[in-house]
């Protein structure tokens, strides 16, 4: 449930954090659990650094902390998500896909500041996390060191609820996933979001409707537009993939897709 903060309009929300309005142009996003001030500094050295691509970005001004949960001050932008637009327009979803790609694409133009952590090392840390047993551990790290560092900005949870729709165009928000790797590793993580998430809290009764057929066009016309782009060998995708559906696994805010989840690292050979 969320907390009630005295004197602070609520305007938005997500899993994460609730959005306040703050001075004039501003918002705190303030989240619901206790981060550190590294926390908070490495997501700010993300979204800096993918201004220098993509200015439509949210500007950060500072740091706040109110009743214990620490909170970022950024530049406050209108317009719904494009989960909320397709909920009122769900003719507008392959339109939604393109523009999700193209913009997707052009955020991994965004070299990575030396304050983001490697997606290497993040992926590591969910091998520990997850309790397999030493084969099964021992075949995810087998894997990841299979692949790529890169050295690009990868948002790591770009998905059309994190996608703005204002009046200056598409802006990307909610960057603490954020870290330094390869652009395929980041793109195979949206074509696994795109193809079997659940949808947040406060998703459109339409929207859930139209998974099946929605989540098909939507994510072709994402990879399409993201792959003209930026041209990926479809291996690398695969072999991303497979790594970024153990990286959903053992994040435990997904219990409902455990078994489906599961079953794919079964069938790819990195779990027994």
């Amino acid at each position: 449930m969320a907390a009630i903060i005295e004197g602070l309009q609520r305007i938005a929300q997500g899993r994460e954090a609730e959005i306040f309005a703050w001075d004039e142009g501003r918002v705190l996003r303030l989240f619901r659990h206790r981060r550190s001030e590294a926390s908070l500094q490495h997501e700010a050295a993300a979204m800096k650094a993918a201004r220098t691509v993509m200015p439509s970005v949210p500007e950060v001004f500072g740091f706040e902390e109110i009743d214990g949960r620490p909170g970022i001050v950024m530049e406050r932008v209108e317009g719904p998500d494009y989960i909320t637009v397709l909920g009122s327009k769900p003719w507008l979803v392959w339109s939604a896909g393109t523009t999700l790609g193209r913009l997707h694409a052009q955020l991994h133009e965004a070299t990575a500041p030396p304050e983001l952590m490697l997606l290497r090392t993040r992926l590591m840390g969910m091998v520990e996390r997850s309790g397999v047993g030493a084969s099964d551990a021992a075949r995810l790290r087998a894997a990841i060191n299979a692949l790529p560092d890169g050295d690009r900005v990868c948002h790591g949870d770009f998905h059309p609820g994190n996608v703005l729709k204002t009046e200056r165009g598409p802006v990307v928000i909610d960057w603490p996933n954020a870290t330094a790797g390869d652009p395929p590793a980041d793109f195979a993580r949206t074509d696994l979001l795109l193809a079997m998430g659940d949808p947040p809290p406060g998703t459109p009764s339409i929207v859930k409707y139209m998974q099946g057929f929605g989540r098909k066009l939507i994510r072709s016309a994402y990879r399409r537009a993201y792959l003209a782009e930026r041209p990926t060998p479809d291996d690398l995708v695969k072999r991303w993939q497979l790594v970024r559906v153990a990286d959903r696994l053992y994040d435990d805010k997904i219990e409902v897709e455990r078994v489906k989840l599961t079953a794919m690292l079964r069938e790819g050979g990195l779990l027994s």
